[in-house]
């Protein structure tokens, strides 16, 4: 896979994860745990994640930013 970067689940994005973590729950969110990874690195490195998946919720985490796509668009 060609260009594609593989990020490691080091101290500080346990940390990140961390917080997103007590954030979604004091929000009442339930992230997918894959997604708050994601999450966490997005925070961690100022990565913009890019999904379909609406449910997601990417943009109610601190410190992420997301770009919502459509499926098929």
């Amino acid at each position: 896979m060609a260009g594609v970067e593989v990020l490691g689940y080091d101290a500080e994005t346990a940390a990140w994860h961390a917080r997103l973590l007590a954030h979604s729950r004091a929000a009442g969110l339930v992230p997918g745990a894959h997604g708050l990874i994601i999450a966490a690195h997005a925070a961690q490195t100022g990565r913009l994640p890019v999904s379909a998946h609406a449910k997601a919720a990417f943009a109610a985490l601190p410190g992420v930013r997301v770009r919502q796509v459509r499926p098929g668009a």
